[in-house]
C-alpha cells in the first residue's frame, strides 16, 4: 500500500507532513513496537504512561522503516506526518491497511464492567455449534480462527493486532469475530476503526476509577461502543441501564421487565447451571446455562436474543447454549474439595459487584457457611478496596484478606486499605500470603461450608511488579493443598 494513499485515510487529523519525495513508497506492514520494526514498514509513536517512543526515533529510523506517525513535533529530515492523536491514526489507518476486514465479518463487541468473558465465550460458542467458524478475543485466551489460541496481557489489544486478526480471519474463510471490549480500549482508540454488528452492554458498576477519575467518564466511554454500529448493527443493553441509551440505533432490551424484547423470568439457580424461561417475540423457550448465578440468565439472555436478532433461529441457539460449559475461573467449581466434604469455588469477582453477585450466587448453593478469600488488585481503583471488604463480609461467615496482585504497590498499604472497609464486629483474617489465606480458609471449613477464592480467577501468575511475577494459579494451589492434606488424612487411618 502506498504513502499517498494512507495519508488520505488520516488527513482530517493531520496537521503537518514530510514527504520527501516518498509519496509512492510501498508500505509493507504497520507496527507500534520497536522490536517488530523492520524495513518497509510505518511505525506509529505512542506517548504512554510510562514510555514514549517518540524519545527513540532515531534508532526505529536504523531499523528500516520507511514512514514514522508522531503526535508531537520530532526534529529530523525523514518521511512522516504529524497528526493531533496518533492512537486515532492507527485505528484508521488498521482498518484501512487490512481492507476493512470486519465488513465481511458477523463482528461482535461486548462491554461491561462484568460479564464480557462470559458473554464473549457464549456467543463463540454458539456460533461454532451452528456452523460459523471465527474467532474471539478476550481476557481468558485469544482465538484466531482455531488455530492459534493463546492469552494475551491486554483484554483488548491495540488496533494493529485486532484488525490484523480480523483480516487473518477472513482469508481464513471465518465468518464471525467476538470480542471484548474494555474501557480502557475505548478510550485510547484501539477499536475506533471497527464497525460492530451487534454492541452489547452488560452493565455499569463501579471499576478503573484509577484511570476513568469519574464514574461519569467511565460510563460515556462504555456507551460509545454504540458508536460504533454498523448501519444496520443491534445495540443490546438490559433493562436495568436502557435509559442511558439515547442514540438512535436499534436498540434491544433484554431483562426481567415486563417491556423488555427478551423478558427472563422463573430464574433457577441450581449447582451445576441456572434454569429459566424466556418469553420474545419468537415465542417462550426454557433455557439453562451450565454456570451458575442469576447474572448468567442474563450473560445467556444477551447471547441468545443478539443472535436471533442477526436471523439465526431461536431454538438452535438456546440449545447450543445448553452445551456451553463455561469459562476457566467463572464460579468454578474444584471437584477435588469433595475429597474434604466441602465445595470450593474459584471467581475472578474484583470489584464490588462482581463479588456481590458471586456471593450471593454462592449463598443459595451452599449448605453451611461461607468462608471467602479475596484481596485487591494493585496500580487499579483504589476507592472500591474498602467497598470490596463490606460486600465480602455482608455475604460471609468468615472473610479472609489476602494479597492479590500488587503491581508494584505495596501489599501491606493494600491490605489495609481493604481492611478499612470491614464492619465493626465482623469476623475476618487478614493472611498476606495468598497460599497460606487458601490453606487456612480450606482447614477452617467444615463439611457443607463453601470457599470462595476470589479476584484472579484464571490468571496464572501473581504479580508483585514488572520484574516480580511468580507462578500462581489459585485452582491448581487449591488442588496441590487438598491432595498433599488427603493423602495426609489416609497415613493416619
Amino acid at each position: 500500500m502506498l504513502v499517498k494513499e494512507l495519508l488520505k485515510v488520516v488527513n482530517d487529523i493531520s496537521l503537518s507532513f514530510s514527504l520527501n519525495g516518498q509519496s509512492e513508497l510501498e508500505i509493507t506492514g504497520l507496527t507500534n513496537k520497536s522490536t517488530e520494526a523492520r524495513k518497509g514498514h510505518l511505525f506509529i509513536c505512542h506517548k504512554g504512561s510510562r514510555f514514549d517512543s517518540h524519545d527513540i526515533v532515531p534508532e526505529i529510523i536504523k531499523k528500516g522503516i520507511s514512514f514514522l506517525v508522531v503526535e508531537r513535533p520530532v526534529q529530523l529530515d525523514f518521511p512522516h506526518v504529524l497528526v493531533s492523536d496518533s492512537r486515532l491514526a492507527e485505528a484508521l489507518l488498521a482498518a484501512h491497511f487490512y481492507g476493512y476486514p470486519f465488513n465481511n465479518l458477523i463482528t461482535i463487541g461486548v462491554t461491561g464492567t462484568n460479564g464480557k468473558t462470559t458473554s464473549v465465550h457464549l456467543f463463540h460458542h454458539v456460533l461454532n455449534s451452528l456452523g460459523s467458524r471465527g474467532s474471539m478475543l478476550g481476557t481468558v485466551y485469544y482465538d484466531i480462527i482455531g488455530e492459534a489460541r493463546f492469552h494475551h496481557d491486554n483484554t483488548t489489544p491495540g488496533a494493529i493486532e485486532i484488525l490484523k486478526a480480523m483480516r487473518n480471519t477472513v482469508d481464513r474463510n471465518g465468518t464471525h469475530f467476538a470480542m471484548e471490549v474494555s474501557s480502557h480500549s475505548l478510550a485510547m482508540k484501539r477499536v475506533e476503526g471497527i464497525r460492530f454488528d451487534i454492541a452489547a452492554l452488560t452493565n455499569i458498576t463501579r471499576d478503573h476509577l484509577d484511570f476513568h477519575q469519574t464514574f461519569e467518564d467511565y460510563t460515556k466511554t462504555k456507551l460509545h461502543i454504540f458508536d460504533l454500529l454498523k448501519d444496520s448493527g443491534i445495540a443490546l443493553v438490559s433493562d436495568e441501564y436502557e435509559h442511558l441509551l439515547s442514540k438512535k440505533v436499534k436498540k434491544v432490551v433484554y431483562g426481567i421487565s415486563p417491556k423488555s424484547d427478551y423478558k427472563i423470568s422463573d430464574i433457577d439457580v441450581q449447582r451445576h447451571g441456572t434454569r429459566f424461561s424466556l418469553h420474545c417475540k419468537y415465542g417462550t423457550f426454557e433455557c439453562q446455562i451450565n454456570v451458575p448465578g442469576v447474572h448468567n440468565a442474563y450473560n445467556a439472555t444477551l447471547v441468545i436474543a443478539g443472535l436471533v436478532e442477526l436471523g439465526y433461529d431461536a431454538q438452535s441457539v438456546v440449545e447450543a447454549v445448553k452445551t456451553f460449559e463455561g469459562v476457566d475461573g467463572r464460579f468454578q467449581f474444584i471437584k477435588e474439595g469433595a475429597l474434604l466434604g466441602i465445595d470450593i469455588v474459584v471467581d475472578f469477582a474484583h470489584s464490588p459487584d462482581a463479588l456481590e453477585k458471586t456471593l450471593v450466587t454462592a449463598k443459595k448453593l451452599a449448605s453451611g457457611r461461607i468462608i471467602t478469600v479475596f484481596g485487591a488488585g494493585g496500580q487499579a481503583d483504589k476507592g472500591k478496596r474498602p467497598m470490596m471488604a463490606e460486600v465480602v463480609c455482608r455475604y460471609s461467615d468468615v472473610s479472609i484478606i489476602t494479597t492479590d496482585d500488587p503491581r508494584g504497590e505495596d501489599a501491606e498499604e493494600i491490605l489495609s486499605e481493604v481492611e478499612k472497609g470491614v464492619p465493626a464486629g465482623m469476623p475476618y483474617l487478614v493472611i498476606p500470603d495468598r497460599r497460606e489465606a487458601i490453606e487456612t480458609a480450606l482447614t477452617l471449613a467444615n463439611r457443607g461450608d463453601m470457599v470462595v477464592v476470589a479476584g484472579r480467577g484464571h490468571e496464572e501468575y501473581q504479580i508483585f511488579s514488572d520484574e516480580k511475577k511468580i507462578p500462581f494459579k489459585d485452582a491448581e494451589e487449591i488442588r496441590k493443598i487438598i491432595m498433599r492434606e488427603y493423602e495426609k488424612d489416609k497415613r493416619h487411618v
